[in-house]
């Protein structure tokens, strides 16, 4: 087997803490499977804000870290004819069961599942912990010309998003609000403003300003936003909309399973990433679906499943 370390990771994928989920990884003789592990600690800065009080590894990290090891899987064992840049370009069906805790240790896999036209892999992952199963799913990654990915950019003068008149007139919600209904904080807190949450059956809209100062991606080196994170914002914009109900004040929402998510292209630091969202929730459980936009162009479509809780206890 190929052992990978700590530093041997970052400079293969190119990240480092807080954003770098693996700790030790390996490659099978076979190349068709790899296998990491990621000791879980309270020393890690996205305890300070998932939740204070209440600490708990986000789904959406066990997504990176298991997305990190196909990505390994992927650059080492799996020649391509295809661009120069490997992307996440689908999660599908990823449950999450069992929470991750500090002081655990996850034991992550990637199993190459199937071989698609295009230079395109789809993974098994799982993560598990000393609870047994914590989430699994499948991930699907892809060799790219890196200028598919990049949306033209400039100072000024970009393009409007198509939302702009269904926008006018809704009430918006700043970031001390957002944080009246939601548990979370610095540094993963990842919506910036937010827009007609609280009214039923509406759509809403959320804003995620992305910045180099954004403590979660002091581990960057290619000014990309990572697209887990994208999903974790569209799910606190969700849960801050559900969470303005009388009804669910001082519940938490919880992710159940990512459905499905797909990426079209990048967004990079200097972007102001658009959430449109639309949720139905009934008692106890509901869905979400969000579509992610920059600019005029639309760079993903999402759609999860959550459930309410009094509390993680």
């Amino acid at each position: 087997m190929s052992i990978y370390t700590s530093s041997q990771l970052s400079a293969i994928l190119g990240t480092r803490a807080p954003m770098l989920m693996l700790d030790l990884a390996e490659i099978s003789d076979a190349g068709d499977s790899a296998v990491a592990r990621k000791a879980v600690s309270m020393s890690e800065a996205v305890f300070q804000g998932h939740f204070p009080g209440q600490p708990i590894l986000p789904g959406v990290l066990q997504v990176t870290a298991m997305t990190q090891l196909a990505k390994l899987l992927f650059k080492e064992a799996i020649p391509g004819i295809g661009g120069s840049e490997i992307v996440l370009k689908n999660v599908h069906r990823l449950k999450f069961r069992k929470p991750v805790l500090p002081g655990m240790v996850m034991t992550v896999e990637a199993k190459i599942q199937e071989r698609r036209a295009g230079d395109e892999v789809e993974f098994l992952v799982t993560c598990n912990n000393e609870l047994g199963l914590a989430s699994t799913g499948t991930v699907t990654l892809a060799r790219v010309n890196p200028k598919e990915y990049d949306i033209p950019r400039s100072v000024l003068g970009r393009p409007e998003h198509p939302f702009v008149a269904e926008m006018a007139g809704c009430p918006e919600t700043d970031v001390t609000g957002l944080m009246k209904l939601l548990p979370h904080r610095q540094p993963f807190l990842l919506i910036d403003k937010a827009v007609n949450i609280g009214v039923p059956g509406n759509r809403i809209f959320g804003y995620k300003n992305l910045t180099g100062n954004d403590m979660m991606l002091a581990g960057g080196n290619n000014d990309i936003y990572p697209f887990p994170l994208m999903i974790e914002a569209a799910a606190q914009l969700g849960c801050a909309h559900i969470l303005s109900q009388p009804e669910n004040a001082g519940k938490l929402g919880i992710f159940l399973c990512i459905d499905d998510a797909t990426f079209y292209q990048h967004a990079k630091l200097g972007d102001q990433l658009l959430i449109v969202g639309q949720c139905d929730t009934g008692s106890r459980a509901g869905t979400a679906t969000a579509e992610l936009w920059v600019n005029d162009l639309k760079i993903g479509d999402l759609a999860l499943k959550f459930i309410l809780l009094d509390s993680l206890k």
